[in-house]
């Protein structure tokens, strides 16, 4: 509700009020503008500008309303979810009226629009006192003012795309803030040596304002000088004189940056509970099918040791429990270790030459190699390098080349091909072998799922692939694999925002 002014000086109120001659005078585009502004800063379809009488309160300019006057003591504001009054007052103590918007859904001002609309306030005053003979400032002067000093960026173009106006807020430097005057998007940006496809959708982005007689509104990024996104909210909007005429177009941008910021980290907040979720349903899978029979090991392997009397079958079941207990230990760390993955957005990236990595994983398998007689060609000439953290190139190299080890064809000498592309700022890893394959018409649902093996053999525990796919979409990429039966598997990983120069 708006706050009415006080009665205590009602009657020098009333005296200031009438010496303006304000009161039950026509429309003035002046005062039109100002209620248009004060609803574009707001972003509010209600605004209105009024003066309290003594006993009502005349509507002198408005947008969204039809009233023309309401009696004093109504509550206009409470029909509205959302409503800010800013007082107008005179003589540093004497409240005449308000500038208002007002919206039919709860909302809040920044405070950089809280600004804007009493800067827009302020004005209304420097305007009423135009209308007395001591001042005689322009009302040119008068708008100016009132558009440099708002905390957002603010154009105006004329009927044929060309500025009438720029304030600092839009363009910060002098030079070419007077340059641009009377000049479109193709002649600044020629003159300020830039891509003249931002002049393109500046002009259609005009041209579909003029040519609809709507306002139009797009968000827009930028990078500052210090490499920082700042996101900003256009609009734009027609403006038509008395009889209907496309005259200008006004347009304005607010930084949106926090609010996008937020957004980013709700977003965030919701894929981590997503991921939370899935990470329960991981260590029921694990309990399930990779702890439980280690478990149940260990709790006969110590009730025998415990019915035992014999030292030395004791000694004998003790060193069986040992191995269970390691392999525990293992799944353990490797379920925790993949959680840690899923929760560390903060991991560092380096510039990474794929063959030295590559050279690390091999020196960690060394034995198993020399045992398997494995033959290992790479072609890493197309994309040599990739932006990524250490840790995670290296154990998705180990473990893709590891299980191509583990599960090679007891007919035929180990192959493994590894080779990188460059595709469209992307780089695609591939490993392909001629072991075991994989039938992907049974497994293709459960290829990259924790706990799943699709081959006999006494050290699977279908850790490896769950971990290469967490490591790689924890980055952003993906992960797949074609693979035959008895003929061979090739996996392929898609390593996104590669754009560097080799």
């Amino acid at each position: 509700m708006i706050n009415l002014p006080s009665l205590n000086n009602e009657a020098d109120r009333i005296d200031a009020l009438y010496v303006l001659e304000i009161l039950d005078t026509g429309e003035e585009e002046e005062f039109d503008n100002i209620v248009k502004l004060a609803s574009i800063i707001s972003q509010a379809p209600v605004s209105a500008l009024t003066f309290v009488d003594a006993d009502r309160i005349w509507y002198k300019a408005k947008v969204g309303v039809t009233c023309t006057e309401t009696p004093r003591n109504s509550d206009a504001a409470g029909n509205y979810p959302f409503f800010v009054a800013i007082p107008i007052v005179v003589n540093k103590h004497l409240v005449i009226g308000h500038l208002s918007v007002a919206g039919y859904e709860a909302a809040t001002l920044t405070q950089e629009q809280h600004k804007g609309l009493a800067l827009l306030a302020q004005q209304v005053v420097t305007l009423l006192q135009m209308r007395m003979p001591v001042i005689n400032n322009s009302i040119k002067e008068f708008y100016e003012s009132i558009l440099n000093n708002i905390p957002t960026d603010i154009v105006v173009f004329d009927a044929d795309h060309k500025y009438l106006f720029a304030n600092p807020g839009a363009i910060k430097n002098d030079e070419f803030r007077k340059f641009i005057i009377g000049k479109d998007d193709f002649e600044y940006a020629a003159y300020r040596n830039r891509d003249l496809k931002i002049a393109e959708q500046r002009r259609a982005q005009f041209l579909e304002v003029k040519n609809s007689g709507k306002a139009i509104g797009w968000e827009e990024s930028q990078t500052d000088p210090d490499g920082n996104i700042i996101t900003f909210l256009r609009r734009m909007f027609p403006m038509h004189d008395e009889q209907g005429n496309f005259v200008m177009v006004i347009g304005f941008g607010i930084d949106i940056s926090e609010r996008k910021a937020l957004e980013e980290k709700q977003t965030l907040i919701m894929e981590q509970l997503a991921i939370q979720n899935t990470q329960l349903i991981d260590f029921c899978n694990v309990v399930s099918h990779n702890l439980r029979g280690p478990l149940i090991n260990m709790a006969m392997l110590a009730e025998f040791i415990q019915e035992s009397e014999d030292v030395e079958e004791q000694k004998l079941l003790v060193s069986k429990l040992e191995p269970v207990i390691e392999s525990l230990k293992s799944t353990f760390n490797e379920l925790v270790e993949s959680i840690q993955i899923r929760q560390d957005h903060t991991v560092k990236s380096d510039n990474l030459n794929l063959a030295t990595c590559l050279q690390e994983a091999l020196d960690g398998l060394v034995v198993e190699i020399q045992k398997a007689e494995a033959k290992i060609s790479v072609d890493f000439e197309d994309a040599p390098a990739i932006i990524y953290p250490h840790k995670y190139l290296a154990s998705i190299f180990y473990n893709l080349i590891s299980n191509a080890i583990k599960y090679q064809s007891p007919h035929r000498t180990l192959s493994l091909n590894l080779a990188s592309k460059f595709r469209e700022g992307n780089i695609v890893l591939t490993v392909q072998d001629n072991g075991l394959g994989i039938d992907l018409v049974k497994h293709k649902d459960n290829i990259f799922k924790i706990g799943k093996v699709f081959h006999r053999h006494p050290d699977a525990k279908g850790l490896g692939l769950f971990m290469t796919k967490t490591q790689v979409e924890a980055m952003g990429g993906r992960i797949w694999v074609e693979s035959l039966p008895d003929e061979g598997s090739t996996f392929s990983v898609e390593f996104v925002n590669q754009n560097m120069n080799w």
